[in-house]
């Protein structure tokens, strides 16, 4: 018998293969000869009839492992939707020989000692109404709630009746840093050891995991993107934590958004899907205006507290001192805040120390060799770092270009100079950093918030990985050291993502004991996403920008797809780009953008082109999108990305 299969190759068909007299379904796995190496595979036709070439046997049917009819249907559906390969998709649920053919481990028994919690009025009500909701209807649920409002309580109590019927649960979260707080919050709440899922875990974990969801043993999984692509057989439910974080977003290799893919597995699984987020996607409360969406509110802190005072620090009148990023405004909050011994969060969204070196003498600039990009000087490690590519280059005080000695500045700050500053103020107290670059690892951000939670660190200086979703009862004060940064710029998104970004890391302080209080450094005080913020008006902020997103017709009022280009040889690059938008577009609902060099041109020693196709039809847009690269294949030296629903322009 001759049947078709998928491997997990970056291949949009099919493979024929002879299975001989062995029986095999739909969905069965298998071990197949692929050039001069094996992959594995998915069975996709069955009885299918033998083309005029020699046709390989297969190697091995694993007959203890076939997808269902609904896995398969999501696998189709993603790469119809993003336009990635299929193979590059099933390799997404597959990941490798080592996993699928691990030995299956001991059926996972799920006992649990819940712990008596006490819900508030309103997280009653909440909770009530989500449960009709899963009842009652197919819809994905909006858990809105101000921070420090308790969702997770409130989800943690829809859990524990998905646990009793033995249904598996899965948490996804946006980063990893969010893990080890959510995994100790579940062992107090219901004592037992969730499953964790990420890219940092071990080989082992991995394939223990993996053939426990196959299996359908009961478990409670926490884990970033990837997590929704495991083999559940037996999924109640789905929760997205934080759901409006971009981090969901794939922007490496096969491009998706986990938020979005999240809501189609759980229609064609057929279980519930909670959404929970203090400051909720535009996309998202579309869809609750449009009645997609269930919608849920918890309007008050759990603790009883007002939420935080915001205030302003208008810089343009309380001018800073010359290399000084910190207004005494901030300080002297600080030091009511640790008289008290109260803790601080600082924020400033950008790593190291200086994001820029130059030269006093000749301007000289230290550039990265394979981007376009500045390097930015990381003055603890003591080298100078591309945030694109890695390169790196030792730091030095004198210039490469003139020779002058010493003449090297460092120009503005990064959370490395900012937590220096405060040391000059505070020499007594424990002033700690907390980025991507020191904390990298589970561990290591288990130890800072194990730090902070006990009260071992007074100020923590840090970029967005502390904006999301952390509980400190004793921090009192935040204070935001450049609350312009992202509000200017050609992404869509920015306008938006500040503004969630600055309501989420105010809301850290002030959740438990006292009031917080909140200090934010601005040039633009009247800009109206600032205004918003310091009113604490969100509903004035979402009313205006879902209405300029349907004046310009662009998610969620409209489609968009980018193409990006890139290529060793620019001019080669620059001809196949024009040749791609030549193509007759006889379709007036669309429109065709480009090409134009990508803000950053050279990246990793690579050039690159954009064009942007927007329209009102996903299934038109996307129609276009494979007809331009049908009739105009790339060069070999050429890369070619499609990215469906683009966050970044860059």
């Amino acid at each position: 018998m001759y049947c078709n299969i998928i491997v997990t190759r970056p291949f949009n068909q099919s493979f024929t293969y002879n299975v001989g007299l062995k029986k095999v379904k739909r969905g069965h796995l298998a071990i197949v000869p692929f050039g001069k190496s094996t992959e594995i595979g998915i069975i996709i036709d069955i009885n299918v009839q033998k083309p005029n070439y020699d046709i390989k046997k297969v190697i091995k049917i694993l007959d203890s492992i076939c997808f269902s009819e609904s896995t398969i249907n999501f696998i189709e559906w993603i790469n119809n939707y993003t336009l990635e390969p299929i193979g590059s998709i099933l390799k997404l649920f597959l990941i490798n020989k080592k996993i699928i053919e691990f030995d299956n481990p001991k059926e996972k028994k799920l006992q649990i000692h819940p712990k008596k919690v006490f819900l508030n009025d309103e997280q009653k009500k909440a909770k009530n109404l989500i449960k009709k909701f899963l009842n009652t209807s197919s819809k994905p649920i909006l858990l809105e709630g101000i921070t420090g409002s308790g969702k997770t309580e409130v989800y943690f109590d829809i859990i524990e009746t998905f646990i009793i019927k033995k249904k598996q649960i899965l948490i996804m979260v946006p980063e990893i840093s969010l893990t080890p707080q959510l995994e100790r919050r579940f062992f107090e709440r219901f004592g037992i050891e969730v499953e964790i899922w990420h890219s940092k875990i071990s080989e082992k974990k991995r394939q223990k995991v993996w053939h426990q969801s196959y299996r359908g043993d009961p478990l409670i999984i926490i884990g970033a993107r990837s997590s929704l692509f495991l083999p559940f057989t037996k999924l109640g439910l789905i929760i997205i934590d934080e759901e409006h974080d971009p981090s969901y977003k794939q922007e490496d290799s096969i491009r998706y958004q986990a938020r979005d893919l999240a809501v189609v597995r759980s229609k064609y699984h057929n279980c519930g899907l909670i959404l929970s987020s203090a400051t909720p996607s535009l996309e998202t409360q579309n869809n609750v205006n449009k009645k997609k969406y269930h919608h849920v509110f918890l309007a008050n802190q759990f603790s009883g507290l007002p939420l935080p005072a915001v205030h302003l620090i208008d810089l343009t009148k309380n001018k800073l001192e010359r290399n000084h990023w910190i207004s005494p405004l901030i300080i002297s909050e600080l030091s009511k805040c640790l008289e008290k011994k109260q803790q601080a969060l600082i924020f400033l969204n950008r790593r190291g120390y200086s994001p820029l070196s130059l030269c006093s003498n000749c301007g000289y600039r230290f550039q990265c060799n394979n981007c376009s990009s500045w390097l930015v000087k990381h003055q603890e490690k003591k080298r100078l770092v591309c945030h694109h590519c890695g390169e790196i280059k030792q730091l030095t005080n004198n210039c490469p270009k003139c020779l002058g000695k010493n003449t090297i500045k460092s120009i503005g700050p990064g959370i490395e100079r900012v937590a220096e500053e405060l040391s000059n103020h505070f020499p007594t107290k424990n002033i700690n950093i907390m980025s991507s670059d020191n904390a990298n690892t589970t561990k290591k951000i288990k130890l800072i918030i194990e730090k902070f939670s006990k009260n071992k660190i007074d100020i923590l200086v840090a970029t967005q990985i502390m904006a999301k979703g952390y509980d400190f009862p004793n921090l009192s004060f935040v204070g935001v050291i450049d609350a312009d940064a992202g509000l200017f710029g050609g992404d869509m998104r920015a306008v938006e993502k500040t503004f969630n970004l600055l309501q989420q890391v105010s809301g850290r302080a002030g959740r438990a004991k006292q009031r917080g209080k909140v200090l934010i450094q601005t040039y633009y005080p009247e800009q109206p996403v600032i205004k918003s913020l310091k009113n604490q008006d969100r509903n004035s902020f979402v009313k205006q920008a879902l209405k300029d997103r349907e004046n310009f017709k662009i998610p969620p009022f409209g489609y968009m797809t980018s193409l990006i280009i890139s290529g060793p040889f620019k001019s080669k690059l620059e001809k196949y780009a024009s040749q791609l938008v030549k193509i007759s577009n006889k379709d007036k609902e669309i429109s065709l953008l480009g090409p134009v060099e990508a803000p950053i041109f050279l990246l990793r020693g690579k050039y690159r082109y954009r064009i942007l196709l927007k329209g009102n039809n996903r299934k038109n847009l996307n129609k276009l999108t494979l007809n331009m690269l049908k009739i105009s294949p790339k060069p070999a030296s050429i890369k070619v990305v499609v990215d469906v629903d683009p966050y970044s322009f860059m």
